[in-house]
C-alpha cells in the first residue's frame, strides 16, 4: 500500500472515530440531562 492512500485511510479513520465519540458523548448527555433542563444555566431556578 502506498503512502497517500495508507494517510488518506488513517485519516478518515481518525475522524470517523472521533465524530463516534463526540456523538456518544452527545447521547449520554442528553440521557442524562433531565427535560426543561438548560445546559447554559438560563431557565427556571
Amino acid at each position: 500500500m502506498g503512502i497517500i492512500p495508507y494517510t488518506a485511510m488513517t485519516y478518515g479513520l481518525t475522524a470517523v472515530i472521533s465524530l463516534l465519540v463526540v456523538a456518544i458523548i452527545v447521547g449520554i448527555s442528553k440521557l442524562t440531562s433531565r427535560p426543561g433542563q438548560t445546559d447554559d444555566g438560563e431557565g427556571e431556578p
